[in-house]
C-alpha cells in the first residue's frame, strides 16, 4: 500500500509523513493503518505550520496582501480582472445552492462564509488570488467546516497531549510564493 511516511531509523524512530490541504474526510479513510499508529505512538508531533496558532494564521492572511496602496485592479489585465469578477459575482450567487443543511443547520450564513473564503480579494496577490479560486469549488464549499488534514492532526494531537511545534514559519511559505511573477501565476 502506498504511503506518504517515511520511517528515520533511530531510536525511538522518528517519522516523516506527508499530508495534503484538503478536509480531512475526503482522505482519512485512505490513509494507511501503519501511518496511524505511527502518529498515536508518537510523543512529539511537527507540522509544517503551526495551524493552531492564532498568530500563524495572521501571518498567513498579511502575507497574502498586495502591498498598501496596490490593488487586484492595478496589477491584472482589465480583461482578466473582469472575468474574475464576473467568477466571484457568480460563486457568491451560488453558494447558498451549495452549502449542506448541515452547514445551514450550524448557523453558517452563505455571505459569511463567501466573505470569510474571499474577502478582501482586491487586495490580494495574484498567486493568493489563484489559489481562492480554485478552493470556491461546490465540493469545497460542501467541506467547509471540516479541517484540513494537517489542522485535524493538529487538533488531534493537541487533545492527546503530545508535543507539538512547527519545522517552518510562516515567512518562508509566503516569501517564495510571493516572489512569483504574473507569468509564473
Amino acid at each position: 500500500l502506498w504511503s506518504f511516511l517515511w520511517t528515520i531509523r533511530r531510536n525511538p524512530p522518528a517519522y516523516l509523513f506527508g499530508t495534503i490541504h484538503v478536509p480531512y474526510t475526503r482522505v482519512w479513510d485512505f490513509i494507511p493503518d501503519n501511518s496511524k499508529a505511527a502518529f498515536h505512538a508518537s510523543s512529539s508531533v511537527y507540522f509544517e505550520l503551526d495551524l493552531t496558532d492564532p498568530y500563524t494564521i495572521s501571518g498567513l492572511a498579511s502575507c497574502q496582501m498586495l502591498p498598501h496602496g496596490e490593488n487586484l485592479q492595478d496589477v491584472l489585465p482589465r480583461e482578466l480582472y473582469r472575468r474574475l469578477k464576473r467568477h466571484l459575482d457568480y460563486i457568491k450567487l451560488m453558494l447558498p445552492h451549495w452549502m449542506t443543511p448541515d452547514q445551514r443547520g450550524k448557523g453558517l450564513y452563505a455571505d459569511y462564509l463567501f466573505n470569510a473564503i474571499a474577502g478582501n480579494w482586491e487586495r490580494k496577490r495574484p498567486v493568493w488570488v489563484m489559489l481562492m479560486v480554485n478552493s470556491l469549488t461546490e465540493t469545497d464549499i460542501r467541506s467547509r467546516g471540516v479541517p484540513v488534514l494537517d489542522l485535524y492532526l493538529a487538533q488531534e494531537a493537541e487533545r492527546m497531549k503530545k508535543t507539538t511545534g512547527a519545522v517552518e514559519r510562516v515567512e518562508e511559505q509566503c516569501h517564495p510564493l510571493n516572489g512569483l511573477n504574473f507569468s509564473q501565476v
